[in-house]
């Protein structure tokens, strides 16, 4: 049975085909994202898996780029250096390479979920 999941991060609904329970950990195709199963019912309620934001992100990028078949250059460790001194100042991962701090820019930003990498060979 087909269930659907909102993801809280990129804010996108997704399809799990096995049942799922509160507690239980999944991965949102779209950004990447660990969540934790909250609720169940007609659709699915989750949050962020809690962890410590330096492995949240490291995790999130990289599962991210996995399932895009992306693979990050030299300056990977600029760009988490970048999101997590958003997340200090800000309390969320917004794109460093991005000056507004607004949903859309929740690593990853949406210009990256909609294949803009893939488009022009980088993020900007």
């Amino acid at each position: 049975m087909k269930s659907k999941v909102f993801c809280p991060v990129c804010r996108v609904s997704f399809l799990v085909q096995e049942p799922v329970q509160p507690g239980d950990a999944l991965i949102c195709p779209v950004c990447g994202a660990k969540l934790e199963v909250t609720e169940t019912g007609a659709e699915i309620k989750a949050r962020r898996f809690p962890q410590e934001p330096l492995v949240e992100i490291t995790e999130r990028v990289d599962t991210f780029a996995r399932l895009k078949s992306y693979v990050f250059n030299e300056n990977k460790s600029l760009v988490l250096e970048g999101l997590m001194q958003k997340f200090e100042t800000y309390g969320d991962f917004y794109c460093p390479c991005r000056f507004d701090n607004v949903p859309e820019n929740i690593c990853p930003c949406l210009e990256t979920r909609m294949n803009q990498v893939r488009k022009e060979g980088s993020c900007l």
